[in-house]
Protein backbone atom coordinates (compact mmCIF):
# COMPACT_ATOMS: atom_id res chain seq x y z
CA UNK A 1 0.00 0.00 0.00
CA UNK A 2 1.25 3.77 -0.97
CA UNK A 3 1.40 5.43 2.46
CA UNK A 4 1.18 9.27 2.17
CA UNK A 5 2.82 11.38 4.95
CA UNK A 6 1.80 14.62 3.70
CA UNK A 7 3.81 16.73 6.11
CA UNK A 8 6.80 16.12 4.53
CA UNK A 9 6.00 16.88 0.99
CA UNK A 10 7.79 19.56 -0.70
CA UNK A 11 5.87 19.89 -3.73
CA UNK A 12 8.60 19.08 -6.20
CA UNK A 13 5.90 16.70 -8.35
CA UNK A 14 8.86 14.26 -8.73
CA UNK A 15 6.18 11.23 -7.48
CA UNK A 16 4.16 12.70 -10.80
CA UNK A 17 6.43 12.33 -13.24
CA UNK A 18 8.17 8.78 -12.09
CA UNK A 19 4.43 7.91 -12.34
CA UNK A 20 3.90 9.10 -16.09
CA UNK A 21 6.94 7.19 -17.12
CA UNK A 22 6.57 3.98 -15.36
CA UNK A 23 2.95 3.46 -16.55
CA UNK A 24 3.00 5.98 -19.72
CA UNK A 25 6.68 5.94 -21.14
CA UNK A 26 6.55 9.89 -21.09
CA UNK A 27 7.06 12.67 -18.26
CA UNK A 28 3.44 14.02 -18.45
CA UNK A 29 1.70 14.98 -14.77
CA UNK A 30 -1.48 14.62 -16.58
CA UNK A 31 -1.13 11.00 -17.08
CA UNK A 32 -0.01 10.23 -13.49
CA UNK A 33 -2.03 7.97 -10.85
CA UNK A 34 -0.68 10.47 -7.99
CA UNK A 35 -0.54 14.13 -8.14
CA UNK A 36 0.26 17.24 -5.65
CA UNK A 37 -2.81 18.87 -4.49
CA UNK A 38 -2.01 22.67 -3.70
CA UNK A 39 -4.45 24.48 -1.54
CA UNK A 40 -4.13 27.61 1.18
CA UNK A 41 -2.27 30.33 1.48
CA UNK A 42 0.46 30.21 2.11
CA UNK A 43 0.00 27.00 -0.59
CA UNK A 44 0.43 23.71 1.50
CA UNK A 45 0.67 20.48 -1.01
CA UNK A 46 0.39 17.36 -0.37
CA UNK A 47 0.34 13.78 -2.71
CA UNK A 48 -2.64 12.68 -3.52
CA UNK A 49 -3.48 9.06 -4.93
CA UNK A 50 -5.42 5.90 -3.88
CA UNK A 51 -5.29 4.87 -0.25
CA UNK A 52 -6.26 1.65 -0.63
CA UNK A 53 -9.69 1.47 1.10
CA UNK A 54 -10.89 -1.70 2.99
CA UNK A 55 -14.02 -1.62 1.71
CA UNK A 56 -13.16 0.67 -1.96
CA UNK A 57 -16.44 2.97 -2.38
CA UNK A 58 -15.47 3.58 -5.37
CA UNK A 59 -15.52 -0.22 -6.75
CA UNK A 60 -18.75 -0.19 -4.95
CA UNK A 61 -19.65 2.28 -7.08
CA UNK A 62 -19.12 0.73 -10.40
CA UNK A 63 -22.29 -0.51 -12.41
CA UNK A 64 -20.55 -3.01 -14.44
CA UNK A 65 -20.81 -6.43 -14.39
CA UNK A 66 -17.75 -7.99 -13.46
CA UNK A 67 -16.76 -4.72 -11.95
CA UNK A 68 -14.05 -2.84 -13.85
CA UNK A 69 -12.44 -0.95 -11.05
CA UNK A 70 -10.95 -3.82 -8.39
CA UNK A 71 -8.48 -4.45 -6.00
CA UNK A 72 -5.69 -7.20 -7.88
CA UNK A 73 -4.68 -8.94 -4.53
CA UNK A 74 -2.09 -10.72 -6.47
CA UNK A 75 -0.44 -7.76 -7.38
CA UNK A 76 0.11 -5.82 -4.50
CA UNK A 77 -3.29 -5.13 -3.54
CA UNK A 78 -3.74 -1.67 -5.44
CA UNK A 79 -6.64 -0.71 -7.47
CA UNK A 80 -6.98 -1.63 -11.38
CA UNK A 81 -9.18 -0.80 -13.90
CA UNK A 82 -10.21 -3.14 -16.87
CA UNK A 83 -9.99 -0.56 -19.69
CA UNK A 84 -12.46 -3.09 -21.95
CA UNK A 85 -15.57 -3.25 -19.30
CA UNK A 86 -15.41 0.42 -18.24
CA UNK A 87 -18.30 1.98 -19.04
CA UNK A 88 -16.53 5.42 -18.81
CA UNK A 89 -19.40 6.45 -16.91
CA UNK A 90 -17.15 8.30 -13.88
CA UNK A 91 -19.14 6.80 -10.50
CA UNK A 92 -15.86 5.75 -9.59
CA UNK A 93 -14.61 9.52 -9.40
CA UNK A 94 -17.97 10.62 -7.96
CA UNK A 95 -17.59 7.93 -5.08
CA UNK A 96 -14.10 8.45 -3.94
CA UNK A 97 -14.07 9.90 -0.69
CA UNK A 98 -10.24 11.45 -1.40
CA UNK A 99 -10.55 12.82 -4.45
CA UNK A 100 -8.27 10.40 -5.48
CA UNK A 101 -8.98 9.31 -9.18
CA UNK A 102 -8.93 11.21 -12.36
CA UNK A 103 -9.51 10.99 -16.19
CA UNK A 104 -6.74 10.12 -18.40
CA UNK A 105 -6.60 13.19 -20.68
CA UNK A 106 -6.44 11.22 -24.12
CA UNK A 107 -8.29 7.59 -23.67
CA UNK A 108 -10.98 8.99 -21.09
CA UNK A 109 -10.75 5.90 -18.67
CA UNK A 110 -10.27 6.36 -14.84
CA UNK A 111 -6.92 6.80 -13.62
CA UNK A 112 -6.26 5.02 -9.96
CA UNK A 113 -3.13 4.50 -8.32
CA UNK A 114 -2.13 0.30 -8.53
CA UNK A 115 0.82 0.83 -6.21
CA UNK A 116 2.81 -0.45 -9.26
CA UNK A 117 1.91 -4.21 -8.65
CA UNK A 118 3.28 -3.72 -5.04
CA UNK A 119 6.29 -1.95 -5.94
CA UNK A 120 5.58 1.72 -6.04
CA UNK A 121 8.15 3.32 -8.04
CA UNK A 122 7.31 6.91 -6.50
CA UNK A 123 8.61 5.84 -3.39
CA UNK A 124 12.20 5.19 -4.40
CA UNK A 125 12.17 9.18 -5.76
CA UNK A 126 10.36 10.90 -2.81
CA UNK A 127 13.43 12.37 -1.26
CA UNK A 128 11.65 14.19 2.05
CA UNK A 129 9.99 10.78 2.61
CA UNK A 130 6.38 12.00 1.52
CA UNK A 131 5.77 8.80 0.37
CA UNK A 132 6.07 5.32 2.18
CA UNK A 133 5.41 1.98 1.06
CA UNK A 134 3.31 -0.33 3.56
CA UNK A 135 0.60 -1.03 5.84
CA UNK A 136 -1.65 1.33 7.85
CA UNK A 137 0.82 0.20 11.14
CA UNK A 138 3.95 1.18 9.25
CA UNK A 139 2.13 4.68 8.84
CA UNK A 140 0.93 5.17 12.39
CA UNK A 141 4.77 4.10 13.71
CA UNK A 142 6.23 6.79 11.41
CA UNK A 143 4.06 9.61 12.70
CA UNK A 144 4.52 8.37 15.78
CA UNK A 145 8.34 9.01 15.60
CA UNK A 146 8.19 12.29 13.84
CA UNK A 147 5.80 13.18 17.09
CA UNK A 148 8.60 12.00 19.02
CA UNK A 149 11.02 14.20 17.01
CA UNK A 150 8.87 16.98 17.58
CA UNK A 151 8.52 16.65 21.65
CA UNK A 152 12.39 16.05 22.17
CA UNK A 153 13.29 19.22 20.00
CA UNK A 154 10.80 21.49 22.40
CA UNK A 155 11.81 19.82 25.25
CA UNK A 156 15.48 20.53 24.43
CA UNK A 157 14.73 24.16 23.42
CA UNK A 158 12.83 24.64 26.72
CA UNK A 159 16.37 23.54 28.71
CA UNK A 160 18.63 25.58 26.54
Amino acid sequence: MLLIVADKCTGCRMCELVCSMVHEKVFNPEKSRIWIDFQGMPELQYPNACRSCGKPPCADACPTDPKSIYRDEKAGGGMKILENVCIRCGRCIEACPFAAIDWHPTKKIPLICDVCDGDPQCVKYCSPSALLAGGKSDLAAEKRKDFAAVQIAKTREKFK
